[in-house]
């Protein structure tokens, strides 16, 4: 956690001074000034206030460079840190505008409330650039809340559009990004999107506006689990050739559009509008809309009864089937003819390295007349035979997947056993009508998840989704075992690895290069070197040691947020103790708190140590404390009680009057609990920051704590102050 610490500069817009040297004790007034300073990949933290041009003499639009993060509040979505203002700027592709934040690639704006309080004026505009925007509050712009445009990819989350002039959000051009979780309201249309955009819309509500949703030009959103309703006049409106995707029949979109003054959907298009999944009253519609069942795989895997599998059973050319698909051994072959093809369509093929290595295992075969036909699609059962050719049965299968099973629906009987102990591995699953469908084909999505399913990765980070250039037509059910896969690298796209094209039907090619790196995930095949192989962003915070830590989702909540990183080998080291240097750097990143008492010199802190600024933040805050001679002991480990002391009285948070500490009595180590804590313990008990592994009773308050439970306590904290989302783990302590 001491290497590689980018740059962090402060600005204060009361006390501040441009001449400054940019630090905590001696910050910049303008985030102007500290544009020009910042270097990529800098972070300005903004102090709470009021940043225009009456105030602090900022000069607008601030132009935020690549790789810089702002952050102001997000604990209050910035309600107490505001940007208000607006300048010239020359957009390459809509002239002249009047702009208050321009965001490059890249950039991140967290934590702060931007107006733009000109005529036809924006607040933030996204130009061709993949910004992240999370928890901010655009308010009162004449204009647009945030405009994106070009081939902009945003990530906007978990922030509020309200009273805007025009638009909350208005993406036009080739545009495409994420927009999730955000609160749209009272604005004109809540979001209007157009040209050939392409956005993914997920989780937001879009309440009270004049309009909810406006689709125009040739557009194609996905929208999935939004809620649209008691907007003035439409809630969705399609104008034009606008066609969303608002959910399909294995990809469902679970929107809610209700109670809008005009209708909850208008197609005002000539094709009809899909819908599958959301909640529509049908008399509430103008327009033609087209309702689809559902198609998606049954959530829970149907038992199966174990079926023996011979050596003949355990490969794809089991006999008889259709004479289309008839497949006979390999033809045979003399040892130096060893490096040709043995099939007459996969010479010079792509995908021929994990086949040819397939087909040498016995596990795929070809076709009567030479051909493997790589670029046909793959059913169901056939994947199922392929699977159980890879991955023989487990012996270790419980006694409900033994109990016997049968799908309703004609199972050909050269694929009946691979199908059966498919879905009693958990590879495949039937569909809540019992059926399995074995004629249809395989999505690559409905593959992947599979197989990452059916050989138990699990753990994904879901930023690793970024990589995806396609991401917004991943479905939601299959975002975390994609997560998975892509980081064992098991994920194969030609002829673009960052193109997924997740909903096309898998080839036979596309399934062999699937199978052979599922083998390589496991041991039991060397690597192949190929482009196509998709590697996920190595930056990203993924570490290979917590995957079944009973502290990982404590880890990822915050490394998610850059507030805790790992070591260079990819490893947490979640049981390895922490410093109080170390302690002091997360707790001014996580909190960015506010300073409650004058600044301490520490003997053994200079002003050249490492954490020298986080130290003073911590202490100013009031979350830690020197010792008696003067000094800090930054490389001394932390005690359990410390963390919760420290948390107690830098969060400040609510708790009760008067403090009964015999409540203590829950913790059987309640006597080894120092009386100066005891206070502390038993409020921090009560407002869920204790979290004690393995047994939720016993407290070890003198226990040196590891950087697992730092992580969780800290977290807890967060979610305290409701900056992050609650983590359902049963060594959380609430009296």
């Amino acid at each position: 956690m001491t290497s590689g610490m980018a740059l962090v500069l402060y600005i204060n817009p009361l006390s501040g001074s441009d001449r400054g040297s940019g630090s905590q004790n001696s910050p910049y007034r303008t985030i102007t000034h500290a544009l020009q300073q910042a270097p990529a990949g800098a972070t300005l933290r903004l102090t709470a206030g009021v940043y225009s041009t009456t105030n602090n003499q900022e000069v607008f639009p601030l132009i935020i460079p690549v790789g810089v993060i702002v952050i102001g509040s997000e604990a209050d979505l910035g309600q107490s840190v505001i940007i208000t203002g607006s300048g010239s700027y020359n957009s390459s592709s809509f002239n002249q505008q009047n702009v208050t934040i321009v965001l490059n690639d890249q950039a991140q704006l967290k934590g702060v409330t931007v107006t733009n309080p000109a005529a036809k004026g924006t607040g933030v505009w996204i130009e061709s650039a993949a910004p992240l925007v999370n928890r901010c509050r655009f308010v009162h712009s004449k204009r647009d809340g945030v405009f994106a445009t070009g081939n902009a990819l945003p990530l906007i989350q978990d922030s509020l559009f309200l009273e805007n002039g025009a638009s909350g959000l208005h993406i036009v051009r080739n545009a495409k990004g994420e927009i999730r979780r955000n609160t749209f309201r009272r604005t004109g249309y809540g979001i209007a999107v157009g040209d050939h955009t392409a956005p993914l819309l997920a989780e937001n509500q879009i309440l009270e506006n004049r309009s909810g949703i406006v689709l125009s030009g040739f557009t194609r959103p996905v929208l999935r689990q939004n809620r649209v309703e008691n907007n003035q006049a439409d809630g969705l409106l399609m104008q034009e050739s606008a066609f969303p995707d608002i959910g399909q029949s294995q990809d469902l979109g679970g929107n809610i559009f209700q109670n809008n003054d005009g209708y909850d959907i208008r197609n005002d298009t000539a094709r009809p509008l899909i819908s599958a999944g959301n909640q529509i009253n049908p008399n509430r519609i103008q327009g033609r809309v087209t309702f689809i069942a559902s198609q998606i795989p049954d959530l829970i895997a149907v038992p199966a009864p174990l079926l023996s599998l011979n050596a003949e059973a355990e490969s794809v050319s089991t006999s008889p089937q259709p004479t289309s698909q008839t497949v006979v051994p390999p033809r045979p072959r003399s040892s130096e003819s060893s490096a040709a093809s043995q099939f007459t369509d996969l010479v010079g093929h792509w995908a021929a390295p994990f086949v040819e290595t397939l087909a040498k295992r016995g596990i795929v075969k070809g076709f009567m007349n030479g051909t493997f036909k790589p670029n046909d699609p793959l059913t169901r059962a056939q994947f199922a035979t392929l699977i159980m050719a890879s991955f023989p049965r487990s012996a270790s299968l419980t006694a409900a997947a033994t109990r016997p099973q049968s799908f309703k629906d004609d199972i050909p009987e050269w694929a009946k056993d691979a199908i059966y102990q498919a879905v009693s591995q958990g590879f495949l699953r039937g569909f809540p009508n019992q059926t399995f469908r074995p004629k249809q084909n395989l999505t690559r999505i409905q593959a992947i998840v599979a197989l990452t399913n059916g050989l138990g990765f699990a753990g994904g980070n879901t930023d690793v989704l970024g990589v995806y250039r396609d991401r917004v037509q991943i479905p939601d059910y299959a975002m975390d075992a994609l997560a998975a896969a892509t980081q064992q690298r098991l994920v194969v796209n030609h002829p673009q690895p960052f193109w997924l094209r997740p909903m096309e039907d898998i080839t036979r090619a596309e399934a062999g290069a699937l199978i052979y790196q599922g083998l390589t995930a496991q041991g039991k095949a060397p690597l192949i070197n190929s482009p196509y192989i998709v590697r996920p962003d190595t930056n990203l915070p993924l570490f290979t040691d917590i995957a079944d830590h009973w502290a990982a989702d404590f880890i990822r909540g915050l490394a998610n947020k850059d507030l805790i990183s790992g070591f260079k080998d990819g490893s947490f080291k979640p049981n390895t103790p922490m410093t109080r240097a170390e302690y002091a750097t997360l707790l001014a990143r996580a909190f960015n708190p506010n300073p409650k008492r004058p600044t301490s010199q520490f003997v053994d802190v200079p002003p050249d140590f490492w954490a020298a600024a986080a130290i003073q933040t911590a202490y100013q805050a009031n979350f830690m404390s020197g010792f008696p001679d003067l000094t800090f002991s930054p490389e001394q480990n932390i005690l359990r009680v410390e963390i919760i002391v420290s948390l107690v009285n830098g969060l400040e948070l609510p708790v009760n009057s008067s403090v009964d500490t015999s409540l203590l009595k829950f913790y059987e180590d309640r006597r080894t609990i120092p009386n100066y804590a005891q206070v502390a313990v038993t409020q921090a008990s009560q407002l869920g920051l204790a979290v004690n592994f393995p047994n939720p009773k016993q407290l070890n308050p003198n226990h040196i704590a590891t950087r697992a439970e730092v992580a969780a306590m800290v977290y807890q904290g967060m979610t305290a102050l409701q900056q992050v989302p609650q983590v359902d783990s049963q060594y959380v302590v609430t009296l």
